[in-house]
This record gives structure tokens, C-alpha cells and sequence, in this order.
């Protein structure tokens, strides 16, 4: 028996592939062949990129089979006979890959996150019934706190789904749904905060917001001046430090969860019984992440600057042009885990162990900032 997995070469997947490898599991990883390299060699790569080494790759290659596919086309472009064996000898359908973008639209999303969930459950429907598709979307699909009411109808938040991302996601999950309840079968929806690790990213690793973050930064900084540049990394007694304005909601919260916390969760989750219908779990932290705490993270890589966090930057000076999109999707707007009526993983899974706490140190870290790329 084999578990089907997608976007195993992502952040989140290939840290899941590892783990199911690690565990004894055969796996056939879908993707696509790219930059230059075939999906096996990808594949390779990201799993080394997690920290596997050579003995651990060896041996998955004895377990792990790499199927060129392409999730947007009938039968995911592959041969029938290929589909019909996969679909045969599946155990778990594990759907993970995704176009993730804060800036897409959901025009130019919906071919990967909808209509590839769409392919992947066509394939699920065709392997033996109690087998289950698990499939991870987002917290952020999710409705906040109503605001109040108009005319006797509730004023949806504005913590609902807003980015191009987040609706293709609530589509799929639709889809998710649908299939489950059409074909009376086991299905789980896992939604995830956002992901982060505090472990290295090799150059060329998959990312994670934080390390986007923090790799933006460090391009911006790279830009600049040299004796701006050590300005902006080193605090120099008797002179002032840079001031820069951050535009962002000083009230504002995120929910960051790391990664390896959401892995192992998913996977004892996905171990427990489920009857025919949908479960739906979100792998969030129990504690949310104040903006201010992200900031005084990022000033403590620029020493040399003095961090404000303010809702309205009037004349933004240079530095501020550039430096305020890299930071707005993260600071200007809450990012709470939206769990309100779920039931907190604690309560399902006993035996999980507690995430690894968020803090300046942990923020620091898992932004992946190299200062060696910017001195």
C-alpha cells in the first residue's frame, strides 16, 4: 500500500514526507518537474533541505516513487493505467500542494488550489472506501467574531476571507466536502496558521512567511549604501539610531505555529477512526503572536534602527517606501488563529506535545536573516 502525497516539495509537504518516510510508509509524491530538475531530484533536495542526511536518503529512496503530474488536467496528466494502479494501491490521499500568494487573484489561484483539489479527489473516489482524503487549507477560511447585526442579519468580520488565497481555499474545502458526503467517505480538513520553523533554510529551501520576511529584509538592507548598510546593522555608540515607520496596527495579532508542531499533529490525527463525513482541525498555536513582538524582533537584527509601529505613515521617507510592502501583509492586518468553536487540539489528541513557544528569540531565528548576505 502506498500513500499518495502532494506538494511534497514545499515547506509544509516535504516536511510531512519526511516524517511519513521516517515512519515506515511508501509514498508516491505528485508533482511537477521544474527548474532544470527532474521531480526526483527535487524531491531529494527538499527532503535534505529539512535536515535529512545521506543514510536517511538512501533509504527513502527505497520507499519514495516520484510521479510526474500535473494537478490542473483530467486524470492529473497521468497515463490511465497509472491512475487506475495509484488509485488501487492508495492507503492515504495527502493533499498539500498549493499556489500559495497574498497578491494573487482568485482568477489566476483557482486552476491549482481548486480545480487540482477537484483532480485529487477524483483519484481518492477511485481508490478502496475506507481510504481518506486529508487535505490542508488554512485558519484564515475561517469566520472571525461577527461585528454586530444589520436589519436582523449578521455583518460578516473583517476577519473573513479576503485575499484571492483564502477563497480558492474555502472553495476546495467545498469540494472537500462534497466529495466526502457524495461518496460517504472519510475526509479531513487540516488548517494550519502560519507555518514557521526555527531550524536552518538552506539558500534554495522552500519558505515560510517568516523567512520571507526576513529574506526581503535582507535583500532591501543588501541594496543599500555601504555606510547606510552598516548603519542600519550595527548600533554606534553616540549616534543616533535610523528611524523608520512601519505602517501596521499596534493591536494587531498573528497566529505563528511551527511546523514540526503541525506534522506531528496531523499525522496523529490522521490515525485516529473517522467515520464517512468530514473533520475539520486547525493546527494553530494556542497563543496568538502580538505585531509588536514581530517588530521587536526585526529590530533586533538592524541595531541600528529604531522601529515605530504606527497605522499611518504621512511622507514615508525612502527607506519606508520600500521597506513597508515588504511588511504590510503581516502587520497591518490581524491574523488571528479564528478557532472560536472548534475544539482546541489539546482535547483531541492528549498525548501531543505543547509547540515551542513564540517568542523574540524563537521570531528571530525563524526568519532565516542572514547578515553575512547583507554586510
Amino acid at each position: 500500500m502506498t500513500v499518495v502525497l502532494t506538494g511534497a516539495t514545499g515547506f509544509l509537504g516535504s516536511r510531512l514526507l519526511r516524517a511519513l518516510l521516517a515512519a515506515g510508509r511508501s509514498v508516491a509524491a505528485l508533482g511537477r518537474d521544474g527548474a532544470g530538475q527532474p521531480l526526483a531530484a527535487r524531491l531529494e533536495a527538499a527532503l535534505r533541505a529539512c535536515g535529512a542526511g545521506d543514510g536517511e536518503l538512501a533509504a527513502a529512496r527505497e520507499r519514495l516513487t516520484a510521479l510526474p503530474a500535473d494537478l490542473t488536467r483530467p486524470g492529473l496528466g497521468l497515463k490511465p493505467a497509472d491512475h487506475d494502479r495509484l488509485a488501487e494501491e492508495a492507503e492515504a490521499v495527502w493533499h498539500c500542494a498549493a499556489a500559495l500568494s497574498l497578491i494573487g487573484t482568485e482568477e489566476t489561484l483557482a486552476p491549482v488550489n481548486v480545480t487540482g483539489t477537484r483532480r485529487l479527489a477524483e483519484l481518492a473516489g477511485r481508490s478502496p472506501a475506507h481510504v481518506p482524503l486529508l487535505y490542508f487549507s488554512t485558519a484564515y477560511v475561517a469566520a472571525g467574531p461577527d461585528t454586530g447585526s444589520a436589519n436582523g442579519q449578521p455583518v460578516p468580520s473583517a476577519l473573513e476571507a479576503v485575499t484571492g488565497y483564502e477563497k480558492t481555499k474555502r472553495r476546495a474545502e467545498a469540494v472537500v466536502r462534497d466529495w466526502a458526503a457524495s461518496r460517504q467517505r472519510p475526509a479531513l480538513i487540516l488548517r494550519p496558521s502560519l507555518l514557521a520553523t526555527d531550524r536552518p533554510l538552506p539558500p534554495g529551501a522552500a519558505r515560510q512567511p517568516l523567512s520571507v520576511l526576513g529574506t526581503g529584509l535582507a535583500e532591501l538592507i543588501g541594496q543599500a549604501p555601504p555606510l547606510l548598510r552598516r548603519g542600519i546593522l550595527h548600533r554606534h555608540p553616540g549616534l543616533p539610531r535610523i528611524r523608520l515607520r512601519l505602517l501596521g496596527d499596534p493591536a494587531a495579532h498573528m497566529n505563528i505555529v511551527p511546523v514540526e508542531y503541525a506534522v506531528d499533529a496531523a499525522l496523529r490525527l490522521a490515525a485516529l477512526p473517522h467515520p464517512p463525513g468530514v473533520a475539520t482541525y486547525h493546527l494553530v498555536h494556542p497563543v496568538e503572536t502580538p505585531a509588536p513582538l514581530l517588530v521587536a524582533a526585526v529590530g533586533g537584527l538592524v541595531p541600528g534602527v529604531e522601529l515605530v509601529l504606527q497605522p499611518a505613515v504621512d511622507r514615508p521617507n525612502l527607506i519606508e517606501q520600500q521597506i513597508n510592502p515588504v511588511l504590510a501583509n503581516f502587520l497591518r492586518r490581524d491574523w488571528r488563529s479564528r478557532t472560536d468553536g472548534h475544539t482546541p487540539l489539546r482535547d483531541v489528541l492528549p498525548g501531543l506535545a505543547a509547540p515551542a513557544p513564540i517568542d523574540i528569540a524563537y521570531l528571530r531565528t525563524a526568519m532565516n536573516f542572514r547578515m553575512s548576505d547583507t554586510v
